[in-house]
C-alpha cells in the first residue's frame, strides 16, 4: 500500500566489499532524518541499530551487511556528511593518505571537528563511527574504520 510506503531518499555511490567486488548503484536513506533534515549516508552507515542496509544495482534490490562494506563512495557528497559539530574549535580538514587492508591507498582530508585538546587525527580516529568520511576531489569516501591500517600527513607538493 502506498500510504503505509516510507519516503526515502536514493543516492548514487560505489561500494566496495572486502571480497574485493565493486558495487555501483544507489543507497536508500529517510526522506527524513531524526533532526528534521534528510538523513545523510554517513549517519544511515553510523547507524548501531541496523546490521543491514538496503541497496539497488539496476534492476537487482538487496540487503548489504555493513561488516562486508570496506568504502563508500559519493560523487559530489559532501552533504551526506553534514556541518561538523559545534565544538570551541569548529574544526578543520586534515590531508592524509590512507592505507586500508588489500593495500588499497586513498588520499583526501579528514574532517577533524573535536575539543582542541582533543583535534589530532588519532583522536578523532580512536573516538570516531564505524565509517570515517575521506574528503576527495568531487567526492566522498566514507571508509569502514576497522579496514584502515595506516593513516600517515599528505604534504601537497607543487606540481
Amino acid at each position: 500500500m502506498e500510504l503505509l510506503r516510507v519516503p526515502r531518499n536514493e543516492v548514487a555511490v560505489r561500494i566496495l566489499l572486502d571480497d574485493g567486488r565493486t558495487l555501483d548503484g544507489s543507497l536508500f536513506t529517510a526522506a527524513t532524518g531524526h533532526d528534521g533534515r534528510p538523513a545523510r549516508v554517513l549517519d544511515h552507515l553510523n547507524d548501531s541499530t541496523e546490521e543491514f542496509f538496503p541497496v539497488a544495482c539496476g534492476e537487482d534490490r538487496f540487503v548489504l551487511n555493513k561488516a562486508g562494506v570496506i568504502t563508500v563512495t559519493v560523487a559530489g557528497g559532501e552533504e551526506q556528511v553534514g556541518e561538523p559539530e559545534l565544538y570551541a574549535d569548529p574544526g578543520h580538514e586534515v590531508p592524509v593518505r590512507m592505507t586500508l587492508t588489500g593495500g588499497i591507498s586513498l588520499i583526501g582530508k579528514l574532517p577533524i571537528a573535536m575539543p582542541r585538546e582533543r583535534s589530532r587525527v588519532v583522536d578523532y580516529l580512536n573516538s570516531a563511527p564505524r565509517f570515517v568520511p575521506l574528503l576527495g576531489s568531487g567526492q566522498v569516501t566514507l571508509v569502514q574504520r576497522g579496514y584502515i591500517v595506516s593513516v600517515r600527513g599528505e604534504e601537497r607538493r607543487p606540481t
